[in-house]
């Protein structure tokens, strides 16, 4: 949609602002500050946590890009080793997985309560899940498979937005966006608006848990609660996505049962038919966080919310504090 915000020519080639990278860095922003701002009410030095940032960022990226050459690119990554270390593209639920065992390094080096600070952070992921999108949006990437479109759209963009538009009709899914140009496969058709679906879908479950964070009944419940409830939303957006992803399980089918399936089931990508369905890498993995998110409630339900770990933190202990409250 908008895959370059300003770019000019140097000797060594285009330098240039893109969309997507400042929403990368947006999205660790949010998470940090919503994390920042909590961690005093749980005892926890904010500036404490600063080492933890450095670790979910290092994390996070290597994360996302090792699983997407090794799920999505695996060709080009044995053909190629050193294009494991470009920026050519990356896995949600890889940097969430590389994120989460930075800080947890971090956290067990640090000696801070696991659970308070899983609690802290995982709504704060969520919400950085949804800005991230954003990015994926203007560059093109993460699209939807091609919708249906009313006889008389409304173009919502004006005219002089030559790389994209947003179609508004009478027919679902009602809003779709169009794109000329980008790193997407499917380009000039209306598509499914998969990363405002999951931008929206995402803010929304941080939100509802951000409010749930104070009212929790016991440590780990946020935590748990972002696992079972995330992954759902991530399962149902991908089951209309139409770009080349890595898959866990494939399987053949008829014709009929194909076309009575969401598109992204059986056209997501170019190794799949319309007679060939399967699960993806970040629908399998959904799963096993579910499973993850379930196991961690019931084990944690009957515990009591910890109110003494830490000393309670006050505006005296630091200038960085002082500023935030």
């Amino acid at each position: 949609m908008w895959p370059t915000i300003a770019e000019v020519q140097t000797s060594y080639g285009p330098l240039g602002i893109h969309p997507y990278g400042l929403f990368i860095v947006l999205a660790f922003s949010a998470a940090f500050i919503a994390i920042h701002l909590r961690a005093p009410r749980v005892g926890i030095h904010p500036d404490r946590l600063i080492g933890g940032y450095i670790s979910a960022f290092v994390g996070g990226m290597l994360g996302g890009r090792i699983l997407y050459a090794i799920a999505v690119d695996w060709e080009r990554t044995v053909s190629d080793p050193a294009s494991l270390f470009s920026f050519a593209g990356f896995a949600v639920y890889g940097g969430l997985i590389g994120g989460a065992l930075g800080v947890g390094a971090f956290v067990a080096l640090s000696k801070l309560p696991v659970w308070k600070v899983a609690d802290l952070a995982l709504p704060a992921v969520v919400l950085a899940m949804g800005v991230g999108r954003l990015g994926c949006f203007c560059a093109g990437c993460c699209h939807g498979s091609v919708a249906a479109i009313g006889e008389h759209p409304t173009g919502l963009l004006p005219g002089w937005i030559t790389t994209g538009q947003l179609w508004w009709s009478g027919t679902f899914p009602y809003l779709t966006n169009e794109v000329h140009g980008g790193v997407g496969r499917l380009q000039d058709v209306p598509l499914y608006p998969t990363q405002l679906w999951d931008f929206f879908g995402n803010v929304s479950l941080a939100i509802a848990l951000l409010w749930q964070w104070p009212r929790r009944r016991f440590d780990g419940q946020s935590a748990a609660l972002a696992l079972i409830l995330q992954p759902p939303l991530r399962i149902f957006v991908e089951s209309f996505r139409a770009d080349e992803r890595g898959y866990v399980w494939t399987w053949e089918v008829s014709e009929a049962f194909a076309k009575s399936l969401p598109p992204g089931l059986a056209q997501a990508g170019d190794q799949l038919g319309t007679h060939v369905v399967g699960i993806t890498t970040s629908q399998g993995i959904g799963l096993a966080m579910m499973v993850l998110g379930v196991v961690i409630y019931a084990v944690r339900r009957n515990t009591v919310r910890d109110t003494a770990a830490l000393p309670e933190v006050s505006a005296e202990d630091g200038d960085l504090l002082e500023e935030l409250t």
